[in-house]
């Protein structure tokens, strides 16, 4: 069986990324993310988010394009339901574009219900040697909850030394 998920929450990283590392995402064919707009009231964001449901949040001190682009990324933020596999991938290409910067994602708050009745959180896994994406249970009904999704991904994230 399938389950559709509704994941929602932000992940913040430890320094801003460039945009440019980003261009792949933003022009993907299925699954693109949008840049929020740089001076977004609390209220227009939210809208903007459940609207658009992937986010790119522009850094504070950003300087903007031509085009009105923020240089700079500081997080994500995310509204969105569908299958695991594919939030559970865009997740994962937005780690791994902030670890291959260099980079590390400084905090994270995204929670997941099922239309199974499962609740829990996505979790980062990351270590000197292997990262990975899991989705804990916190609440299964008629099951004990578990962890699943976690498939590492082929990459060295920077040491923490």
């Amino acid at each position: 069986m399938s389950v559709t998920y509704y994941a929602t929450g932000t992940v913040t990283f430890d320094t801003p990324v460039p945009l440019a590392s980003f261009w792949e995402l933003l022009e993907a064919r299925y699954t693109p993310w949008h840049i929020a707009p740089v001076d977004s009231t609390d209220k227009d964001f939210t809208a903007l988010v459940s609207e658009r449901e992937r986010l790119l949040i522009p850094a504070d001190d950003a300087q903007l394009d031509d085009q009105g682009r923020p240089s700079h990324i500081k997080g994500i933020a995310i509204d969105w339901d569908a299958r695991s596999t594919v939030i559970g991938d865009a997740l994962r290409d937005v780690a791994v574009l902030v670890y291959s910067g260099r980079g590390d994602l400084d905090d994270y708050d995204i929670t997941f219900q099922g239309e199974d009745g499962s609740k829990g959180e996505i979790v980062f896994y990351a270590d000197e040697d292997e990262a990975a994406l899991g989705w804990e249970e916190t609440h299964a009904p008629g099951r004990t909850p578990e962890v699943f999704g976690c498939v590492p991904w082929s990459f060295r994230p920077p040491r923490n030394t």
